[in-house]
């Protein structure tokens, strides 16, 4: 009792990410821009950058209001591609963005041994030290952004899923999805850290793509992976005092494998029927 006590704050924000993360999960794999999450989160982490190089609290607000403006700037440039239609040249827009912006909060935190424990802390997170007013916080943005995307699902559902969508007329919507966006990553990053937001983002989305085929059975068996995981991670990292970010991640990396062996299992008994 007294461990799920410690735990319930941690397992709440992970509730609240995976409801969130799992549908734009599956928005990021249609698009085909796998890797526009990591960007953003990695923009986000050099705003937090910026903001301890001028000597404030990385966790307090003004940092957190640059890393905002950060990723606002970076979903600005995100939405413009969308007039591009070479999807490659997109993904090495997406790739130079994230690979700056890393370089360039390694440049910033290196100047100081605590800047490199922030570096290493914005990476891998800590979640067990999460408090319950930042908990609070993260639900009452993400519920609005949640109303946000529900009044408008099929708006946005259009853009990633729909191939005839106009590339110009859609723009305004563009933006709005990826300023959405880049609100969940710039608050999910300051609590989680890049690794679980991008796994949380992308792991069960993929996962639940391979074994089901409907955008409302895929966030619902996503989602329930990735609930497995945390709790199974969480546990684990409190049994074994280890950090709870990573091995979270660890424990959801395991899920396209038990996908894969569902898959072969699966074309195991079809065949045997059809050789009845």
């Amino acid at each position: 009792m007294d461990a799920w006590m410690i735990l319930f704050p941690a397992f709440t924000l992970c509730a609240l990410m995976i409801a969130t993360h799992t549908y734009l999960g599956l928005h990021v794999l249609a698009r085909g821009i796998i890797f526009v999450d990591l960007a953003l989160a990695q923009v986000a982490a050099l705003g937090v950058s910026v903001a301890f190089m001028l000597g404030w609290d990385v966790h307090g607000a003004q940092a957190q209001f640059v890393a905002l403006g950060a990723t606002l700037l970076a979903a600005v440039v995100l939405a413009k591609l969308r007039a591009i239609p070479d999807k490659t040249a997109r993904e090495v827009i997406i790739g130079c963005m994230y690979v700056v912006a890393t370089a360039a909060a390694i440049v910033i935190l290196s100047r100081s041994s605590q800047g490199m424990e922030e570096l290493k802390s914005m990476f891998s997170g800590n979640i067990l030290w999460v408090r319950w007013e930042e908990v609070g916080l993260l639900a009452l943005v993400y519920a609005v952004l949640t109303v946000l995307h529900v009044v408008y699902f099929r708006r946005f559902k259009a853009l990633s899923f729909s191939e005839v969508t106009e590339r110009k007329s859609g723009f305004r919507w563009e933006l709005l999805f990826f300023v959405s966006f880049a609100v969940v990553i710039t608050l999910a990053v300051n609590l989680a850290g890049v690794l679980m937001v991008f796994a949380f983002l992308i792991i069960p989305a993929f996962t639940a793509s391979l074994l089901v085929g409907s955008f409302g059975a895929r966030l619902a068996l996503g989602g329930a992976l990735a609930m497995g995981g945390s709790v199974a991670g969480l546990w684990l990292s409190f049994a074994e005092d280890l950090p709870a970010g990573p091995l979270i991640v660890a424990v959801l990396g395991g899920l396209p494998l038990l996908a894969g062996a569902a898959l072969w299992l699966r074309r195991c008994v079809e065949k045997q029927r059809k050789t009845r």
